[in-house]
């Protein structure tokens, strides 16, 4: 039901499966991409098509018994978002961790987690269900002037008491941040990297000792233990590893400069300190640069950045780290629209394998629009009075376009063939009446 479009982004994928494991990842991509509803193992099945025609306990067995591995179909899917990034440019990833939150007794690695978007500073709220640690490639598209985080690879993180019942060891978030780091390092090594987090992965364990050609960027603290670095060593006795204590971030006595820039798509004037030092509680003895920001738009108070490249300037770092909001708006879709949230896993593995499916499943929709877009002069939106001057397509419009084509080709095919009649529409129409 695919356009072949789109069958073309997908034979980066084809040597990490059997060949029946490749078909029915193929099914299950397609329905994945056409169930409208809940995005159940049967719900996928239904959108497919393919209800009464395959033995569903197939599909099944894919996710829970499957030999094929995710992080394999990560890096392919890499590759490809790769191949949008111009070659010699340093490349830029985000990571962050997002809640898919679930109800039920027997889901496997579920427990109870902070979730920030019912918590206040006051209130902390916590929820049932998976955390995931997410590391996503940045594109960006000039003709849109448009910013796009494609996840392709993914680690579950568990709690400790989930950890203990699984006889697991406990990893702490930033665990398994750096060891996506460390993956993509090793597998390209020829690419310069810069990872973009909040202040919860600017820490010892991310920033201390990175991949050589992976630098850091991200929140730091207002009232960080800053030093100078260390005083070059003589005579006897261990060499120091930083010097004298300087002024924290809020507290440095330092002059402002007014800085003009696009933040968010929108022009802005900010204030802004800049300085290095050594950060020891997380860089050990190495330096970092800060960027002390006021004025930024969507902030009450100060903030702060800081990095491990020491050659950026002021207006890198912000904008730079602006881009990490696009990781967001991927949650966002992959919830919202792909079902991020709807697997009800009980096995260990189908859990660790089915949920990524939808963060895949966004990455390969933007690459496909992406090139079959590029020769178009006008793209296909959906109008409406509110949106007159709209030029730049939405994820849904992206995912509206794919699924219209699927549907007119099924369809097409089956006229083709001197079948279209209600029998032969019922899976359409299933489709949009369970919607």
């Amino acid at each position: 039901m695919l356009p072949d479009s789109f069958i073309a982004c997908l034979p980066v994928l084809r040597e990490y499966f059997t060949a029946p494991s490749f078909a029915r990842f193929v099914t299950l991509l397609s329905g994945w991409l056409l169930c409208t509803g809940k995005h159940t193992i049967t719900g996928v099945l239904r959108g497919a098509g393919v209800v009464g025609e395959r033995e569903h306990s197939g599909f099944y067995r894919f996710f829970s018994c499957g030999v094929w591995e995710p992080d394999q179909i990560g890096l392919a899917l890499m590759r490809l978002a790769l191949s949008m990034v111009p070659r010699g440019s340093r490349v830029t990833l985000t990571i962050d961790d997002t809640l898919a939150r679930h109800t039920g007794k027997h889901i496997s690695s579920a427990g109870m987690h902070h979730d920030p978007l019912l918590s206040s500073v006051s209130h902390p709220f916590w929820h049932f269900g998976h955390k995931w640690v997410v590391l996503a490639v940045v594109i960006h598209v000039p003709r849109w002037n448009k910013t796009y985080s494609l996840p392709v690879l993914v680690r579950l993180y568990r709690t400790r008491k989930t950890n203990d019942a699984l006889g697991l060891e406990h990893r702490k978030l930033t665990e398994l941040a750096s060891e996506l780091l460390w993956l993509v390092a090793e597998k390209f090594p020829q690419r310069e990297f810069i990872a973009l987090g909040d202040n919860n992965y600017v820490n010892s364990t991310i920033v201390r000792k990175p991949p050589r050609n992976v630098n850091i960027l991200g929140r730091g603290r207002l009232d960080a233990a800053l030093y100078a670095t260390a005083p070059k060593h003589r005579g006897r006795g261990r060499p120091r590893v930083k010097g004298r204590k300087l002024a924290s971030p809020k507290d440095r006595n330092q002059r402002w400069k007014s800085l003009t820039l696009d933040i968010y798509g929108r022009r802005a004037t900010v204030r802004v300190k800049v300085f290095r030092a050594v950060w020891y509680k997380v860089s050990y003895d190495k330096q970092m640069l800060f960027v002390v920001i006021r004025d930024w738009p969507g902030h009450v108070k100060l903030d702060v950045l800081t990095t491990t490249d020491l050659d950026l300037d002021a207006a890198q770092v912000i904008t730079q780290y602006c881009q990490r909001w696009t990781l967001e708006e991927t949650f966002h879709w992959a919830k919202s629209s792909l079902g991020f949230e709807d697997p009800q896993n009980r096995v260990e593995k189908a859990v660790q394998r089915t949920a990524p499916m939808a963060l895949w499943a966004y990455t390969l929709v933007v690459v496909w629009y992406l090139g079959w877009s590029a020769r178009r002069t006008k793209l296909p939106l959906r109008p409406a009075p509110w949106y007159r001057g709209k030029s730049t397509p939405s994820f849904a419009d992206m995912l509206a376009e794919l699924r219209r084509q699927s549907w007119l080709r099924w369809i097409c095919d089956r006229a083709g063939k001197g079948r279209l009649d209600h029998k032969s529409l019922a899976p359409l129409l299933d489709a949009v009446g369970y919607a």
